[in-house]
């Protein structure tokens, strides 16, 4: 009940108010003066609580059906009253209002001529008393009522406008970003090739050499690394049009931050600490328990309406782990919404686990854990480099043969070579550029997971790409990475990726994740439907079976379906999976030997 009362309005106020004063008013008259109430007190008082408590418990639990029980029980104790206390009738015009503070434009006819007409006629006639003055003021009442009505109707309507505006101003933004991504989409194709490639084989190239410079030229190699990473950094912030701001502190450093942006603009207490030693974490784990932590402090004060947060970052030489604790109101069963599938989506491509624990009125726990494992299984990761151009590809290798982690195993030019050196050195990982004359590296991507499925596929683009990488992501690849990333976090995203884990640059994981989202939403949208068809299947996926019979291939039934490729792909995997076979040839086959088309 009190946590009902927090999300109370004026006029939830207004109606307990009234019914109060009714309840006081009854209860006293005894008291006041013993000759008012003719019958036994204790059955009146048991009444009265009874009327008081009844239509009270029935609004907050089964609302639809408060103002038959209230006028039910209202007129009633007062057909009572009328014989028992006929000069407390007067006391049912406060009920009456607020019979008619809750009356809407469906209920208002019935309820006005049983308060107002009904039960006033029968009042004065019970007590002996011209009807006609219980009818005037308990229809006064009414009007009060109904006034009240209107007014909070109106302060309603204000509110949901005010949302309506706060979401059409979110759509409108999202209109701009959209058409600003397209844009930008545009412009890095143009400049991949020319710009963007010679600065990245620039930046790499330089990088590459840093092994064989004499120390007193460091500083120099430095400085033209800087440049042309400065120059690139310029270039995507004139493509995205805002401003590009990594978490450029160390992760303890950013968290602190956070949390004291966080109370400064709420004014909630946020207890800040670090337990152990802080070591190098990659980017994109940084800006994945970024995230984390401001979707907690968000839910901490939204939800859970927490007055004090507690925050601990925990590091040691396995896992990285934060820990968010609040005294809000907590909850009795979990729920995972948007925001905590989000962080949860977020944990898992690192091999993550998200933990909350709450309890009713006990606060939220809430555990994001990371392990750190960063040394390779075997000897050495046995690494494919393929990109067109070949300044890339001796730049990487140089860079990566010098760690003795890993191990180049050889080159490719392009998608097509690059099969073929898989067909003969069969390495861990392959690390392809996107973009690539003849075979691209997402055909090439396609064709290595279908013969290789358990090799790991890195793709590399000199801009980020939504489109792209949420492609790469559908068709298989464990991580997707920009050329200009500095070699440390390269080194430790593919041990990552060769540890299982996966990995995408951070600039483009959210965009990813909402494109991922709204795909599943849409296939569980479009795959509710309630029909009966063999094997469990929905009516699109029947739909999509019919065109893979066809002959048709996933490109051209998107098409024709006016969906993404990404989705057709969902839904044949989930086709696959229903009729228990592991590719299209075999459930054509099967569709047509049990005649499912």
């Amino acid at each position: 009940m009190f946590s009902i009362m927090k999300k109370w309005f004026w006029y939830d106020w207004i109606f307990v108010a009234i019914r109060t004063l009714w309840l006081v008013i009854i209860t006293s008259a005894d008291f006041i003066n013993p000759s008012l109430i003719d019958a036994s007190l204790w059955i009146v008082l048991s009444l009265t609580f009874v009327v008081y408590l009844v239509p009270l418990i029935v609004r907050y639990r089964k609302e639809d059906r408060y103002l038959a029980v209230d006028v039910t029980a209202a007129g009633f104790f007062h057909l009572y009253l009328a014989y028992a206390a006929p000069e407390l009738l007067w006391s049912f015009v406060l009920l009456v209002m607020i019979i008619g503070l809750e009356s809407g434009r469906k209920t208002y006819i019935w309820t006005g001529i049983l308060c107002g007409i009904v039960f006033p006629a029968l009042n004065g006639w019970i007590a002996d008393r011209l009807p006609y003055e219980f009818i005037v003021s308990c229809s006064l009442g009414f009007a009060i009522g109904i006034a009240f009505s209107i007014l909070i109707q109106s302060h309603k309507q204000a509110r949901i406008i005010q949302e309506q505006k706060l979401l059409l101003e979110q759509h409108i933004k999202r209109i701009e970003e959209l058409t600003l991504i397209e844009e930008r989409s545009r412009l890095s194709h143009e400049l991949h090739d020319t710009i963007g490639h010679a600065l990245t084989s620039l930046i790499v190239g330089v990088e590459s050499l840093r092994s064989s410079v004499p120390d007193s030229q460091i500083e120099r190699i430095d400085s033209l690394v800087g440049i042309a990473q400065h120059s690139l950094d310029d270039i995507r912030k004139h493509l995205h049009q805002l401003s590009h701001t990594p978490l450029s502190h160390s992760l303890s450093e950013s968290l602190r931050q956070l949390t004291e942006k966080f109370m400064k603009s709420t004014g909630i207490t946020v207890k800040f600490r670090v337990i152990g030693n802080e070591t190098f974490v990659m980017q994109k784990i940084k800006f994945c328990l970024y995230r984390c932590l401001q979707e907690s402090l968000t839910n901490a004060v939204r939800h859970g309406q927490a007055s004090v947060i507690s925050v601990q970052l925990h590091f040691d030489s396995q896992q990285l782990r934060l820990q968010i604790e609040d005294n809000g109101i907590g909850m009795e069963e979990i729920q995972f919404g948007f925001g905590l599938n989000g962080v949860k989506e977020r944990l898992e491509l690192f091999h993550g686990t998200l933990s909350v624990h709450s309890g009713s009125e006990q606060g939220t726990f809430v555990i994001c854990n990371i392990l750190l494992r960063t040394e390779p299984v075997h000897d050495t990761i046995r690494l494919l480099i393929v990109d067109d151009q070949a300044i890339i590809t001796d730049s990487l290798e140089q860079l990566l043969d010098q760690h003795a982690d890993f191990t180049v195993v050889g080159k490719a030019g392009d998608g097509c070579e690059a099969l073929e050196h898989c067909e003969l050195s069969q390495p861990d990982i392959v690390l392809m550029d996107i973009r690539m004359q003849g075979m691209d590296g997402l055909e090439a991507l396609l064709e290595m997971k279908q013969r290789w499925p358990d090799m790991k596929i890195v793709l590399m683009s000199t801009f980020e790409d939504t489109l792209q990488a949420a492609t790469a992501l559908e068709r298989g690849a464990e991580g997707y990475m920009l050329k200009s990333i500095h070699p440390r976090e390269m080194k430790e995203a593919l041990k990552l990726i060769y540890n299982g884990g996966t990995w995408i640059d951070q600039s483009v994981a959210t965009r990813v994740f909402e494109e991922m989202r709204r795909q599943r939403e849409q296939l569980e949208k479009i795959g509710s439907s309630k029909e009966n068809y063999p094997y469990g299947l929905t009516k699109r996926e029947m739909e999509i079976l019919e065109h893979l019979s066809n002959g048709l291939r996933y490109k051209s039934i998107a098409a024709k379906l006016f969906l993404s490729e990404g989705t057709i792909r969902n839904y044949c995997s989930n086709l696959y999976s229903k009729l228990d076979v592991n590719n299209r040839e075999e459930a054509i086959e099967m569709a047509r030997t049990e005649k499912i088309v």
